[in-house]
């Protein structure tokens, strides 16, 4: 054998080596651009459902509108990853989004997959909601409801407090009330007397609240999807709350996804915990208006507010803490008790 027919032989494996190569880096980029793809798709479905929450979060008409909230997270879902029509996707990847949780002011919903029986005698599936959960929180001699502004709601097991067994207030109303003196002298160590305190144990229960919910029903979602033949084991993981968690001084919508197949045979599994903010955390302040018989609340941003010497100093962080001094609202809030025209 001749030189050059060395020289040839190692041409030829030295391009199949090339080429073998060059596709498996090829298979490599696809399965990231498809990840990618997941991942831009699950981050623009989030912060639209969060979009829509702007501006709501409450009681009544001012209440987040969960039904909503999810149906744009789901059709923005679709849209990013190409799928609007196809129904049969949608239906299999909604199997790897097993909970939902929406954030409101006062508590949170949880939406998940149950199962129940009939009057037919028939096993269904469907989605369902949870009633509003509290953020709630105990200790030695209350027991604590948070929410999302410095309202709290206050159970007295004790009867340190001297009042009504159950107290709604601004936390900092126990820091500077005369008619909590006594308690203040005597209790020092109370998370409402530490500005610092309070907003930490506030913030930890919030997150061991959400975290134990979104394990149980993580969980339990098993074994509805081993009845639809998914294999996955789903759980929620530990330690894991620097990408969901730091939303939380606002209106949010965390949602697990997990165990979704993709890449050549569905071989790898796409997990994430995404979460998006409302917004609120640079939520809108609230101001009175002294008039003569009642006060008028008005948004920080209302034109009326200018110059108007009769508008109180302290403000607000909900219409709530305002509605606690029988305001009326002033026309620049959408919803709202207007005061009555008197003749």
């Amino acid at each position: 054998m001749k030189i050059y027919h060395f020289a040839i032989i190692f041409i030829v494996f030295f391009m199949a080596s090339v080429i073998k190569t060059d596709v498996s880096v090829g298979k490599l980029k696809a399965i990231e651009n498809e990840k990618r793809r997941i991942a831009s798709a699950l981050s623009s479905a989030v912060s639209d459902a969060a979009n829509c929450m702007s501006g709501t979060g409450g009681y009544g008409q001012n209440a987040v509108k969960r039904d909503e909230v999810v149906t744009v997270f789901f059709s923005s879902l679709y849209s990013s990853l190409g799928i609007v029509s196809d129904y049969a996707a949608q239906a299999d990847m909604e199997w790897y989004i097993p909970v939902i949780l929406i954030c409101d002011t006062d508590g949170y919903y949880v939406y998940y997959y149950d199962e129940y029986r009939a009057s037919d005698g028939g096993t269904y599936i469907e989605r369902a909601w949870s009633e509003k959960l509290p953020y709630a929180y105990e200790d030695e001699h209350f027991i604590y409801r948070f929410t999302l502004t410095d309202m709290v709601y206050v159970y007295d097991k004790n009867n340190l407090l001297g009042t009504a067994p159950l107290i709604e207030a601004n936390y900092k109303e126990f820091q500077v009330n005369p008619e909590y003196a006594a308690f203040r002298v005597n209790h020092k160590d109370c998370i409402m007397l530490d500005d610092e305190k309070y907003g930490l144990v506030r913030k930890d229960a919030i997150i061991s609240e959400l975290e134990e919910a979104m394990g149980y029903y993580t969980s339990r979602h098993n074994i509805i999807a081993a009845g639809h033949g998914i294999t996955y084991s789903f759980s929620f993981p530990d330690n894991n709350q620097e990408e969901w968690a730091k939303n939380l001084g606002d209106l949010a919508i965390v949602v697990v996804f997990q165990g979704y197949p993709y890449g050549p045979g569905a071989y790898f599994t796409y997990n994430r915990i995404a979460s998006a903010g409302a917004g609120t955390g640079r939520r809108t302040k609230y101001f009175l208006e002294q008039k003569s018989w009642y006060y008028l609340v008005h948004m920080q941003d209302c034109d009326r507010l200018h110059g108007n010497e009769m508008i109180l100093d302290e403000t607000f962080d909900s219409i709530e803490e305002c509605a606690r001094y029988g305001a009326y609202c002033c026309e620049c809030i959408r919803h709202g008790a207007r005061a009555p025209k008197l003749n």
